[in-house]
């Protein structure tokens, strides 16, 4: 199947990813191969917000880049985000505090559809995707000190794969393979682009 507009984007969403409350059934994906057991307990629970916007020309996700000072993931294209901390009650709650200190969306404001598979890093994170539905006319306020920049990719790009190049390096003494989506002078791949094509096989594939 293909991308057929955001009413059938949504639609797929509330009906195959997990609801936003409750247990995760969807299996996890990412780089589970790349650590020892010992990394594997230790592992800790984040969670990001795909944040859709219903702009006019078509809907689109919001993405940000990460400042070259952050400890994990320098320099590169992410969804807001970030761990569950103690206050968190879940990882919704998690992602939607997160977006809203990183890139001043406000927790009501959001329509949360569902939780996507969960991704795990070489970093130890599993991180949570929360799917939700910003207003129409949300402008993005960024924290300058967790954001450098703030911008918007199609939702029609992302969700085709014909965009979904392979890029190949070695992590941890091995060769890895892992997406990336370059588009419009950004550099989408990795962890990012991991989440996105899984989000794309549970929406459009089987």
């Amino acid at each position: 199947m293909a991308y057929a507009g955001l009413d059938d984007f949504l639609k797929r969403a509330a009906a195959r990813l997990d609801p936003p409350a409750g247990a995760m059934h969807l299996e996890e994906d990412g780089d589970m191969d790349f650590l020892t057991p010992e990394e594997v307990a230790i592992i800790r629970p984040a969670a990001v917000l795909i944040g859709v916007l219903p702009r006019k020309e078509g809907p689109t996700a919001l993405l940000t880049v990460r400042p070259m000072t952050m400890a994990s993931h320098p320099g590169q294209v992410a969804f807001p985000g970030g761990k569950v901390d103690p206050i968190d009650v879940d990882e919704v709650a998690a992602a939607l505090r997160e977006a809203e200190e990183e890139v001043g969306v406000p927790t009501a404001d959001v329509d949360v559809i569902g939780k996507a598979a969960p991704y795990v890093t070489g970093t130890r994170f599993r991180i949570t995707p929360v799917v939700g539905l910003l207003p129409a006319d949300f402008i993005a306020v960024p924290d300058p000190t967790e954001v450098a920049d703030v911008f918007e990719t199609p939702l029609e790009f992302l969700m085709n794969t014909t965009n979904h190049q392979m890029g190949h390096a070695f992590y941890k003494g091995r060769e890895r393979q892992y997406y990336e989506m370059p588009h419009n002078g950004y550099r989408i791949w990795g962890v990012t682009a991991g989440i996105i094509r899984r989000l794309y096989q549970t929406l459009y594939e089987g």
